[in-house]
């Protein structure tokens, strides 16, 4: 794969005029990239989706050659490699933690309402229902995250 990832680079660097700026700023990518493909395998990726993670996480690179090449009014035409869909995990990552900050707070409220009925009212034997309600906005909740999310 480490092969792969310089192919992919070379070829998005193939059309920049060869300055020591674009062969550095070509290295620094390289090594990010490279370093980026490493710390997916170690956190226990599998080759392909690392090489996705890290690949993806290069982005648009036509400006930055255009910049170290000198080339300013020059439009260079990158072509990849090869077409990748990123499936960045730290998008699903962060759609779930808000999804646990949303049912944390739903969790909190439903805690604060219910001791206020209670206390105020003295109805303990009957507000306790006030939990079989948290449990079915938590549905509600995780059932709107999941269409969010089946629609992207």
């Amino acid at each position: 794969m480490r092969d792969k990832i310089e192919a992919y680079i070379e070829e998005l660097f193939s059309k920049a005029s060869n300055t020591p700026q674009t062969r550095d700023l070509k290295e620094e990518i390289l090594g990010n990239t490279l370093d980026k493909y490493e710390e997916r395998l170690l956190s226990g990726k599998d080759e392909a989706s690392a090489y996705r993670i890290a690949i993806s996480g290069i982005g648009d690179v036509d400006e930055l050659i255009r910049e170290y090449s000198g080339d300013s009014g020059e439009i260079i035409e990158l072509k990849p490699a090869e077409t990748v869909e990123p499936k960045p995990d730290e998008t699903v990552k962060s759609k779930r933690s808000m999804q646990k900050i949303a049912v944390a707070i739903m969790w909190c409220l439903i805690i604060v309402i219910y001791l206020i009925v209670s206390i105020t009212t003295g109805a303990w034997k009957f507000t306790w229902v006030t939990f079989l309600i948290g449990f079915a906005l938590k549905f509600v909740i995780d059932g709107i995250f999941e269409i969010h999310n089946s629609k992207q």
